[in-house]
């Protein structure tokens, strides 16, 4: 086993399996995975070795996430001000890395993973979109701006056989927006709220009914119950959110049967914190990440700058916890 990267072939394997897996089945993935990522963070990465020994943290003292109340929090300032071979795993060239900016308060800095961790992430937002009702020969339009996360899909859609996605710049005017859209003709939209909920003006509704995809996917930010409605009003179609991040391209996505947001447990743990305790059911907290498969630069208990309300275990029967009303 190789400690410094992500393990792609039984990840899939059992992303594939955990969409029936039992919730015990589950727990112990995330327990094997966390475990392994937290020895590569001590002995690999100059910036968690440091973290850990100022908390007299060891490894060895984790035994999985029932004790991840002993992993201090980072955040996107603290991260912010550490250079690239500070965050980085040794024998990591930050030139050689994918590169995404993640923007925080004046405390800009780049999250970098490797083509390997990417692919595999991505494919665990296409198991969500599968789920959408997403299809593999499906025309797919993602509306968005500059590389919002909703758009940066991934690498991989001509090796799972889709086609090549197109991506519209959502900043343009409105109506170049549209003769787009009815040029593409999308059977699965993709795009931030914000810019989905723009073309709903009524000016644009005789352009717009000539665009009827069969499922409009939104993320990237929240998106408020009248957004949800104007889009779903415009595009005469059902619609999907996903919760997605730079530093974890898929926190959550949405379950057809309840609405709430199944979170992504074989991908990434999803802490929902009220003051610094796991949140009830109904309760809203802080949102602290741990993405499982990032090993080139880890986040550990990352507080991510979200809000959002832990939900009951959803009806629909999936292994995978969930969450609502995601919000900063």
């Amino acid at each position: 086993m190789t400690a410094g990267r992500p393990e792609i072939g039984p990840a899939l394997a059992a992303a594939w399996r955990h969409t029936h897996a039992a919730r015990a089945e589950l727990r112990a993935w995330q327990d094997a995975r966390l475990r392994r990522l937290m020895v590569h963070a001590y002995e690999s990465v100059p910036f968690y070795r440091r973290l850990f020994d100022r908390h007299r943290l060891h490894p060895r003292h984790v035994r999985g996430t029932v004790d991840l109340d002993l992993i201090p929090t980072t955040d996107k300032a603290e991260m912010g001000r550490r250079g690239p071979l500070d965050l980085l795993a040794r024998g990591h060239d930050p030139e050689a890395l994918l590169s995404v900016r993640a923007d925080s308060a004046g405390q800009p800095f780049n999250v970098r993973r490797t083509w390997l961790e990417d692919t595999l992430q991505s494919l665990l937002r296409f198991r969500a979109y599968r789920e959408f009702g997403v299809r593999s020969r499906d025309r797919i339009v993602a509306v968005g701006i500059n590389s919002n996360p909703v758009a940066g899909v991934g690498r991989s859609l001509r090796v799972l056989g889709y086609q090549e996605k197109q991506v519209i710049d959502g900043l343009q005017d409105s109506t170049h927006v549209v003769a787009q859209l009815r040029e593409a003709q999308p059977d699965v939209l993709i795009g931030l709220p914000s810019v989905l909920d723009r073309l709903a003006a009524p000016e644009l509704a005789a352009a717009v009914s000539a665009v009827r995809p069969r499922v409009v996917i939104v993320g990237g930010e929240p998106a408020t119950p009248a957004m949800r409605l104007r889009i779903r009003q415009t595009f005469a179609a059902p619609l999907r959110e996903i919760y997605t991040s730079q530093e974890c391209p898929l926190l959550a996505w949405e379950c057809r049967h309840s609405g709430d947001l199944h979170t992504c447990d074989d991908g990434v743990l999803v802490e929902v914190l009220c003051d610094g305790l796991p949140a009830e059911p109904g309760q809203r907290g802080e949102v602290v990440v741990t993405n499982l498969h990032a090993y080139a630069m880890p986040f550990i208990r990352y507080r991510i700058g979200d809000a959002a309300t832990r939900a009951e275990p959803c009806g629909c029967g999936a292994a995978f916890a969930a969450v609502r009303m995601i919000g900063v």
